[in-house]
């Protein structure tokens, strides 16, 4: 007696997860900015606005803020931009070989002067996990608060680490400003 064997129950178990897995799927855009050799000079006198597409009192508006920690120090990319001026410009290692974390603070905090101003004011919204009001600083951009940090897979933690922290805040006279203490890490191969 020759028995078939059933394997309707089986395919409906396989076909059930596959739609689960792909529910609960985290689909991420990877953003990767192509790391270029050092720019040599700035660009021409190029205009000190942002450009077209980021309006300058649009709220819907995002500075897409990101930084690429790679083998010859930092690159810092604003509005998407990778040519040398305004919007993208390189802090190379100090001559020792390290990380020149200071220079990279001081200059996110003139990227936060110069294209994200002064608080328009404050907003709040419900934390879901904590069900309290999460109060935040609202800027002219969207993202006026949130950095990107991209690294190589071969990075050291501790480097990611102290690079989000000169992206957080800036000391002047003994007083902290905040700069940009949202941060994303973003790691690519």
């Amino acid at each position: 007696m020759d028995a078939d064997i059933n394997l309707l129950p089986m395919m409906n178990i396989v076909c059930s997860l596959i739609a689960l897995l792909m529910g609960v799927a985290q689909m991420t855009q990877i953003s990767m900015l192509e790391y270029l050799p050092p720019a040599e000079a700035a660009v021409s006198e190029g205009s000190d606005a942002p450009p077209a597409e980021a309006p300058r009192w649009n709220n819907d508006a995002t500075i897409d803020l990101l930084v690429n920690i790679g083998p010859n120090g930092f690159q810092v990319s604003l509005f998407g931009k990778n040519e040398p001026g305004p919007y993208f410009f390189e802090v190379p290692k100090a001559p020792g070989g390290e990380y020149d974390y200071a220079t990279l603070n001081s200059r996110l905090a003139e990227v936060k002067t110069r294209e994200v101003g002064e608080p328009l004011g404050i907003d709040s919204t419900k934390n879901e996990i904590t069900g309290k009001m999460d109060v935040y600083t609202v800027y002219r951009y969207r993202d006026g608060r949130d950095v990107s940090i991209t690294a190589l897979g071969n990075t050291p933690f501790q480097t990611v680490v102290h690079t989000m922290d000169a992206c957080r805040n800036q000391t002047v006279n003994g007083e902290i400003k905040e700069m940009f203490p949202v941060a994303m890490m973003k790691q690519f191969q």
